[in-house]
This record gives structure tokens, C-alpha cells and sequence, in this order.
């Protein structure tokens, strides 16, 4: 079976090009709770409109619910869910658990992809999702082949689909992990706000001006390789991106999908129509580095008269992708009758009898010559079989009105939507006021860990990187809340892509004696809990509303970070019982997890630890690689201090990078007394939260 080619569609022009030019499905979203809320997108009346002209025309539309959903948004979104079902849409896109949970429980009959903003990187993720009602799932784009691969087998294995992207553009995180375009000014990318930070000038010590803006994606020329190692759909990025743009992607695509290549002006006009200094396959063949970089140039920006109109010539008619057969049956003294086969639905149509012929007879040929006439149709004639007297005579007007009228029915009955109506759905959030009760400190080394045993803090847990832990000689007890000694938790990496190094990881945090983690991916709370670790929630798995604290707890989490982009009002949402929940209170705060070291266009990693990017404003962000992944981090700690008897939580989290002992013996200290004892900080997004 062919892969489907997936379109994007942020318009109206880019639906009937995305259509018209051979895609099979397309993904579009809503006025509201999609990640790319700048583009035009469908209101209700636009989306059934939209639906339906999907459904005339054999393809499939899948709506996008992939960003973050507020407590107080929830009803909403589940009722836009509702809605879109009620009027047929074959799937929609979710990032957020609490949502995904509540569709499964709401609309047990709607189908769930599992969007690439929940950061699925490796395939231990994937038995959860299932568990979770997810059907199709859509890894990071940053994957090897291999890795890749290893993904596509786990979800054969499970009776699950993977969607991959092919064609667009990169971002320089991985989708669900950037947090810069929040942080720097309140545009959340999970909330489909992203202000593109990432295309900003950052440079490396020795490096270029654009270090964190990489070149658009391109794999379809390797369409074949990845449908041999199991990718059920092909998806096309650029929902923000004009119709010629996706006829350009969706015709070359389809004629390489169809014939196993494309012409080389195909490839040509897909670089001038729209590229950052060409494309790349870094990922995907595992060559990274600064040739994946590239940014938007003015000759990028010229695509030529010649070129559009080629271009809209892709998409001036319907292309003919339904199979249909045709019976008509002509006698002498009986009505004609025309009768059409098409995807198991049978319609006939009649007309008066044919009447002698007095000069020339109708033939077989004029006849299928006149049911052939399907232009303008998403039809193709797939067989003709005609029963003729010979001797009579038929008007061509009658035989087209035939056809018309049997096209007409055949695409009314083809767009009946046929599953039971869902009624509204109600949710009424509600406001709990938790108090802080302990502190959880994370540290990058052994060596950053101050004497704190003067400082009598409510210390509920502590952790390292689980590498340090490994490596460690002796491992540090801290005192705890009630004099007790703790034992640290060992922090997983957030990016991690090969499972069995995890699972070796696990086996020799056990053998020191560690028994608890801290995981912020789907993958690492998996492996953990099946090796009989305690999680603590990482803040990579977004835990953004009270009922995305219900799901990860079912799945055996228990405590955790909250998510980073909720205001301090929003935190008392977060409520439920069955969850202790942390706030992030302190620390500089990952901007972004990338598998790309943008240190590594200049000096790199010779920097001696000190590696890092500086913006226009001279503000410098620290880099730190671990585990084949790098962390921006931001370029002024979070610090509430003097606010912690505003926060709704159960426990405030510190997040030590790179702060020698002493400073973070002061900061502590600071924390106990209230007050902010840095010069540079931010309050991060405590204040207003995101958009």
C-alpha cells in the first residue's frame, strides 16, 4: 500500500491546492488551539465546508489540536473536538494529555494522532500512547534513519501508524521542547504562538550570525527508503505557507510516490518557491553539523512570474484519484438506464427509452466517449460496460445529463457522515490553594552541592544527572525534612533515542542504589517505571492542566514539575489530589533541547564548559550537551523568591546549571528569607503565563 502524501492547510487556496495537486489527506486547523494560530485557518462554518469538499474528493482531514490547553479551555476544545466529529473529520492531532484523555473518555469513537510536539524520540513511548487511545503517531523530526526505523517496527508491532515529516521547514528544537519564544516575550510554540526566535541572529564563539536557524527539510527524494522502513504518511510542513508552496510540495512528492521519481525541475521549483539556502537531510542521514544551517536570503525570496504560473497550473482542476465503473444498458422499447459503481455504493439513474435511429445509430464509442467526460471530478474511469440494441439513437444531452445526475447522487451519498451525533460536553474547573510543604534541588555535578545542613530546608528530594550518579565514587546524602537522609534521584536525559542505552543506564543506577528518577519524556517514565524506578515528572512533559495530572498519574507519576509557561494564578488550577506538584522557582531555564550543537559552527565544545550563544543585545546563553542532545539555557536564571506564598503547589523546584557552591549556598538562603540576591534574573513566566 502507498504511503499517503499528507498536506498542510492553512487556507482556503492552500486546501483546494493541496487537493487538486494529488495529496491524500491534509492537516488544518481551527480558529483556535493549533500550533500555528497566525495562519488564516477554518472557522466552523469554513471547517465543515472543508470536511466535506475532503470527503467529495477521496481525501482525508485530520484537524490539529496540537498545542497546550488551559483548564479553563478545556470545555472548549472538547467541544471543537466535538464538533468537527459530528461533521466527519477523520482524525485530530493532540499534544496535550489531559486532552487526549478526555477525548478518549468523551468521543471513544474518535480517532487520535499523537502530534511531534509530544518530543517522541524513541519507541518505548509508544505502548503508552496506544494505552492512551492514540492510533497514529508523528515522531521528532530529528531522527536518524535508524532510529527511525526502530520506531516504525514498535508500531507495526503494536497496530500503530507513523506519520513522518518529508518537506519544510526545522525548527531548531524539538517540537514541544522550546520554551525561547515564551521566554524572551510570552509567545509560547505549545501554544501555537512561536515568534520564530530561532531565525533571529544568536552566534557561537566563531561561529556565523544565524547559529540557531537551520535550512528546511527536505526528504522526498528518499520517499522510497522511508516507506520500506514502515512510514505510513508522508507529511509536508507549512501550514503557514501559500498554495503554490503546497502544490509545488504535493506534486513532486506524488510523482515520486507514483513513479519512483520526480522531474529534476520539480526539485528546482520546490528550492525557488520556498528553501533557507537550499534543503537538508542532516537528521535523517545522520550527518550534522554547520552544513544544516542556512537562513532566508533575498534571492531565496525571488520566485519568478514563469514559476507561479506553472505553479497554478498544478491545481486548475481536480486530480482524479476515485475509481469508477460504469454500466449502461441501451434497449429498444425500455428506459436508459446508467448505473455507477463507486467504493461499494451502487447508483442508478433512468432516462425516457431510446427512440430508432433515422439516420445514424449511437455507437460504443460515442457513448463511452460521453461517460468518460469526468473533468472536473475527483473521479476516473476505471471500467465501461455497455449493453446496446443496435439501431437507435440517443441525444448527447441526454447522455451527459445521465452522468451528471448519477455524479451528483454518487457524491451526496459518498459525504453522508454516518457515526451516532455527540451531544455537548461540559467541564467546570476548579481552583484549589495548595501551599509549598517541601523544596526539590537539582544539581548539574556533585561538586555544585554547598554544606546545607545550617540552612534546616524543608528538603523533600535532590537530584543529578544520572551519568554523574554512575560515575560517582561516593554518593551524597543530603538531610531532608524532618532530619531524614536522602538519598539523590537520578535526572534521565530528555533526549534520549536508543531505549537499551536507557534500560543500561536504569540497570546501573539499580546496582548503586539509586531508586527514583526524574524522566521528562513519555519513553524514560516507561522504562523507569518497568524497571520499578519512583518518576518524578520532569518539566519536558508538559503537565499543563489538572487533567494532564490525572493521566500521567494513571500511568504510575505521582509527582512532578508543573509546566514553566503557567502563570502563578493558573498554578491553582493544578489541584488534583492524586499529584504533588513542584513549581519551577528557580534556575536558568532550558530555552530549548536541540540535536544540533550550535557551539559547534564555532569553537565548540574547546570552549573548556564555557560554551555558549550570544543575541544582538549581548545577553549570553550557556550551552550544555549530554547524551547527543544540547540545552540552551536561558541567559538569566528564573527567580521568585520574594513571591514562593503566591505559588499554588505542593513543593517549589530549583534548577542549578551553572552556579558555583557558594552562589548556590546564597541563593538558597535567599530563598528562605524571601528576598532576590542576584543582580540579573527574570520571573520567567510566573506573572502573566503565556498567550
Amino acid at each position: 500500500m502507498k504511503p499517503e502524501i499528507l498536506a498542510p492547510v492553512g487556507s482556503k487556496e492552500a486546501l483546494i491546492a493541496a487537493i487538486y495537486s494529488g495529496a491524500d489527506g491534509v492537516y488544518l486547523g481551527a480558529s483556535r488551539f493549533n500550533a500555528r494560530q497566525n495562519a488564516t485557518n477554518f472557522g466552523d462554518n469554513d471547517l465543515s465546508e472543508a470536511i466535506l469538499f475532503c470527503k467529495q474528493h477521496g481525501v482525508k482531514c485530520y484537524l490539529t489540536l496540537n498545542i497546550l490547553i488551559k483548564d479553563q479551555e478545556l470545555e472548549e476544545a472538547l467541544n471543537l473536538s466535538r464538533f468537527a466529529f459530528n461533521a466527519g473529520i477523520d482524525a485530530v492531532i493532540v499534544q496535550d494529555l489531559g486532552l487526549a484523555a478526555m477525548l478518549k473518555e468523551n468521543i471513544p469513537q474518535l480517532t487520535l494522532h499523537g502530534s511531534t510536539q509530544l518530543s517522541v524520540h524513541s519507541p518505548a513511548a509508544l505502548s503508552v500512547l496506544k494505552e492512551l487511545g492514540f492510533k497514529r503517531v508523528v515522531p521528532a523530526r530529528e531522527l536518524s534513519r535508524n532510529e527511525l526505523k526502530d520506531i516504525c517496527n514498535e508500531a507495526s508491532r503494536l497496530g500503530m501508524e507513523v506519520e513522518a515529516f518529508i518537506h519544510g521547514a526545522l525548527c531548531m528544537s524539538l517540537s514541544g521542547q522550546c520554551y525561547f519564544s515564551a521566554h524572551l516575550g510570552g509567545r509560547s510554540a505549545n501554544r501555537g504562538l512561536c515568534a520564530g526566535t530561532c531565525r533571529l541572529p544568536f552566534s557561537a564563539k566563531g561561529g556565523t550570525e544565524y547559529d540557531l536557524s537551520l535550512k528546511d527539510l527536505s526528504l522526498i527524494n528518499k520517499a522510497k527508503e522511508l516507506s520500506d522502513i514502515g512510514v505510513a504518511s508522508f507529511k509536508i510542513e507549512g501550514r503557514m505557507k501559500k498554495a503554490e508552496y503546497v502544490a509545488a510540495a504535493v506534486s513532486t512528492l506524488r510523482s515520486v510516490v507514483d513513479t519512483g521519481s520526480a522531474p529534476k525541475e520539480a526539485f528546482e521549483t520546490l528550492e525557488q518557491v520556498f528553501s533557507r539556502s537550499g534543503f537538508t537531510d542532516g537528521y535523517f542521514s545522520h550527518t550534522l553539523g554547520k552544513s544544516m544551517f542556512g537562513v532566508r536570503t533575498e534571492q531565496d525570496k525571488i520566485t519568478s512570474d514563469e514559476v507561479l504560473k506553472r505553479l497554478h497550473g498544478l491545481y486548475r482542476r481536480p486530480f482524479q484519484r476515485i475509481p469508477l465503473d460504469f454500466k449502461i444498458t441501451i434497449k429498444a422499447g425500455a428506459p436508459l438506464t446508467l448505473t455507477a459503481n463507486c467504493q461499494g455504493l451502487e447508483i442508478t439513474q433512468t432516462a425516457n427509452p431510446p427512440e430508432k435511429a433515422m439516420n445514424f445509430s449511437i455507437t460504443k464509442e460515442r457513448i463511452e466517449n460521453s461517460l468518460s467526460k469526468l473533468g472536473g471530478t475527483p473521479y476516473f474511469i476505471n471500467k465501461i460496460q455497455i449493453d446496446l440494441d443496435e439501431g437507435l439513437s440517443i441525444p448527447s444531452s441526454v447522455l451527459n445529463n445521465l452522468r451528471k445526475n448519477v455524479i451528483f447522487e454518487l457524491d451526496r451519498q459518498r459525504t453522508i457522515t454516518t457515526t451516532p451525533t455527540v451531544p455537548n460536553i461540559t467541564y467546570a474547573p476548579t481552583l484549589k490553594k495548595k501551599k509549598i510543604r517541601g523544596w526539590f534541588l537539582r544539581f548539574n555535578s556533585i561538586e555544585q552541592i554547598p554544606s546545607i545542613k545550617e540552612l534546616k530546608l524543608p528538603l523533600t528530594g535532590y537530584s543529578l544527572p544520572a551519568e554523574e550518579l554512575v560515575a560517582a565514587k561516593d554518593i551524597p546524602m543530603l538531610l531532608g525534612a524532618n532530619n531524614s537522609g536522602l538519598l539523590p534521584t537520578a535526572e534521565l536525559p530528555r533526549g534520549a533515542t536508543d531505549d537499551n542505552t536507557t534500560i543500561l543506564l536504569l540497570n546501573k543506577l539499580k546496582e548503586k542504589g539509586i531508586n527514583a528518577v526524574v524522566a521528562g519524556n513519555i519513553a524514560t517514565v516507561k522504562l523507569a517505571l518497568e524497571k520499578g524506578f519512583c518518576v518524578f515528572g520532569g518539566f519536558g512533559l508538559n503537565l499543563f492542566n489538572n487533567q494532564a495530572l490525572k493521566t500521567i498519574s494513571r500511568i504510575g507519576v505521582f509527582k512532578g514539575v508543573i509546566s514553566a509557561e503557567l502563570s502563578l494564578k493558573e498554578t491553582e488550577y493544578l489541584s488534583f489530589n492524586g499529584f504533588e506538584t513542584y513549581m519551577f522557582c528557580y534556575g536558568r531555564f532550558p530555552l530549548m533541547l536541540t540535536r544540533n550543537c550550535p557551539g559547534k559552527n564555532g569553537i565548540g565544545c574547546s570552549a573548556q564548559g564555557k560554551c555558549e550563544i550570544t543575541d544582538r543585545k549581548d545577553e549570553h546563553f550557556p550551552l550544555i550537551c549530554r547524551n547527543g542532545f544540547c540545552e540552551i539555557l536561558n541567559s538569566r536564571p528564573t527567580n521568585i523568591a520574594d513571591n514562593t506564598n503566591s505559588i499554588s503547589c505542593d513543593g517549589a523546584y530549583f534548577y542549578f546549571t551553572t552556579e558555583e557552591k557558594n552562589e548556590v549556598f546564597e541563593i538558597l538562603k535567599g530563598f528562605i528569607s524571601k528576598k532576590i540576591t542576584s543582580e540579573k534574573y527574570t520571573r520567567g513566566l510566573s506573572k502573566n503565563g503565556v498567550l
